[in-house]
């Protein structure tokens, strides 16, 4: 069944449905969390009480209105990360897990070999980097790296006016993550540019 066939079994009365929409998106919406997030443990707390409050408010979602399910709960996960951001300031720590697709699409025009960001100490300073976005910037990159969510789909979530927002808001984003990581990075040489990482328009434009 899809997503929508099961959402109008949950709320057709059918509750119990809802669990298989838990079994295919909990572990999506755990990892998206677990990269805003350093202690694993309140990463699940937020995964759970994402899909509680999805739960409680499933008869009021409307999939043409709304957008599909799974940007409803992307929805659901951001809101709940801002809303712990703005109550606790330590907890905008990041903990990137996999930084690959990220690196290869910072923008740059001296840019940075991608063999040696993927070395150990080179993903710890992207980790640092990313930390010291502003949450808003953090998270819509991550969301541009989530498989299966559009562009408008992420204005949605982000409440952007326009997908056309959402690209120029990740294309700053990921320029300053870049100027962050450039200035982190005194070893570079100008015969590496051909190692560029150079896919940033490609980010803006998946889904």
């Amino acid at each position: 069944m899809t997503d929508e066939d099961i959402v109008k079994r949950v709320q057709s009365g059918d509750r119990m449905a809802f669990v298989e929409l838990h079994k295919r998106y909990y572990q999506r919406i755990w990892r998206y969390v677990r990269r805003s997030v350093v202690d694993p443990d309140t990463a699940s707390d937020i995964a759970s009480e994402t899909f509680l409050r999805a739960y409680r408010s499933i008869d009021r979602f409307k999939v043409r209105r709304d957008g599909s399910f799974s940007a409803f709960l992307f929805r659901i996960a951001s809101n709940l990360l801002t809303d712990r951001a703005r109550r606790q300031p330590k907890f905008q720590q990041v903990s990137l897990e996999d930084v690959q697709d990220l690196v290869e699409h910072v923008p740059s025009e001296e840019p940075i070999p991608l063999e040696q960001i993927l070395q150990e100490e080179r993903i710890a300073r992207v980790r640092r980097a990313l930390a010291q976005l502003p949450l808003s910037d953090r998270q819509i990159i991550l969301l541009s790296y989530e498989k299966g969510l559009s562009v408008k789909e992420i204005a949605s979530i982000m409440g952007k006016p326009s997908s056309t927002a959402v690209t120029s808001h990740l294309h700053r984003a990921l320029c300053k993550l870049r100027n962050l990581l450039m200035g982190t990075e005194s070893n570079i040489s100008e015969g590496d540019a051909q190692s560029a990482l150079e896919k940033t328009e490609e980010a803006g434009s998946s889904g």
